[in-house]
């Protein structure tokens, strides 16, 4: 047997498991249904932007890339990445608690209202950045990653728990709560995504030069597929190290300037406003 191509596993070795799929599936039909409901016209690219995110954890759970998960530890950064760095801020650009809250009865729209506030002091920039930190760092190490590879229910629960910490890390860049009770403006957020980058770069640049094996269990399989498990540990380091700081940069970047340029949008109607006021005054003097 040979080890297969990263890009290899993401069209093959699929394998669905219903334990995915259905929870998939059901937040995929509730979206659309809030999108049906909505009042006012919803913006086509937030509910391509959703399922896609949607499509990610797929293809982080059920394609070749879960299937390898156990052998090949370049293969399974890429599987971290996708849960941590590419399925959240998708999930988070399709607006889901805009879309709940324009969509719910008014009823339901007030409880869900309270409970959101209930969550906010623990879903703020410090917190989150803190949660998503402690996570990464706790769960790559050795005992604990070992302890992945043969208990299946712990490996899932990692799967879940990097899902929900890439969203609460992810969102106080991408404004995922739409009434936060600290909005991040655009110099905070560049400094907030660098500092996102630190634990899995640290870890990612560990990986990348140790001498030996970081994880053991990886060596038998590696062998197996006629690799050097050295090696494949090596590709990994640079994978999360790179990889994932290049997309948290560019994302991170991004958010940054699109908050600056709508604090001067702001900024220009305020001023436009206070002269209207001042014009207004002096007509009325």
């Amino acid at each position: 047997m040979s080890a297969p191509s990263l890009p290899s596993l993401l069209v093959s070795h699929w394998a669905f498991s219903a334990s995915v799929v259905i929870p998939a599936a059901g937040s995929a039909t509730l979206y659309l249904l809030g999108v049906r409901r909505t009042v006012g016209r919803w913006p086509a690219r937030r509910t391509v932007a959703f399922l896609a995110g949607i499509g990610a954890v797929i293809l982080a759970l059920q394609s070749g890339i879960d299937s390898y998960d156990d052998r090949m530890l370049s293969d399974h950064m890429v599987q971290h990445l996708l849960l941590l760095l590419v399925a959240p801020p998708l999930l988070l650009g399709g607006r889901p608690v805009v879309m709940a809250l324009r969509s719910l009865p008014s009823a339901r729209r007030r409880t869900f209202a309270l409970a959101l506030d209930r969550t906010r002091r623990f879903t703020g920039p410090a917190p989150s950045l803190a949660l998503f930190t402690g996570v990464i760092l706790l769960t790559h190490l050795p005992s604990f990653y070992d302890a992945t590879l043969s208990h299946p229910a712990l490996h899932d629960a990692e799967h879940a728990a990097y899902l929900a910490v890439g969203l609460l890390m992810w969102s106080p860049l991408l404004d995922g709560d739409p009434a936060p009770r600290y909005r991040l403006n655009g110099l905070g957020k560049l400094v907030y995504a660098n500092l996102a980058m630190l634990p899995m770069g640290l870890l990612g640049a560990y990986l990348n030069r140790h001498p030996t094996l970081v994880y053991p269990a990886y060596g038998p399989p590696a062998r197996a597929l006629g690799i050097s498990a050295l090696t494949d540990q090596a590709q990994a380091g640079a994978i999360m190290w790179v990889l994932g700081a290049s997309i948290m940069a560019a994302v991170g970047l991004w958010a940054a300037v699109a908050a600056l340029v709508a604090e001067e949008r702001r900024q220009v109607a305020r001023e436009a406003r206070a002269d209207a006021s001042l014009a207004e005054r002096m007509r009325s003097a």
